[in-house]
């Protein structure tokens, strides 16, 4: 697989390095997931309890986010070759209510 090479013109490289930052603070960010997950479904021991329900959920979701940020990546670094730049809106606003949801039911996990 060869590489591609771009001129670095203008903020060409700047814009390509920050596109590669993002993506990988939306790695990041699925891997803590995925990971709060799995310690959440192994702290309790007996099976089809909430904690092992909700840690599916977010192993589930920490995969989706993995799968959001490649899709992501590659369209901004498409836009950017192009000279766009393409705004998200809908990856961030879901990914915060998904995180609003999360912190709601940790706080009723902790207080039950």
């Amino acid at each position: 697989m060869s590489r591609r090479v771009v001129e670095n013109t203008g903020s060409a490289a700047r814009d390509h390095l920050a596109n590669e930052r993002t993506f990988l603070a939306w790695v990041r960010t699925a891997l803590g997931l995925i990971g709060l997950g799995v310690v959440l479904a192994k702290l309790v021991e007996s099976e089809g309890t909430v904690a092992e329900i909700a840690g599916l959920v977010l192993v589930v979701f920490g995969g989706g986010v993995l799968v959001y940020s490649l899709a992501r990546y590659q369209r901004v670094a498409t836009h950017l070759e192009e000279g766009k730049f393409p705004v998200s809106k809908r990856g961030p606003v879901a990914l915060g209510l998904v995180a609003v949801a999360v912190a709601i039911g940790a706080f009723v996990f902790l207080l039950v």
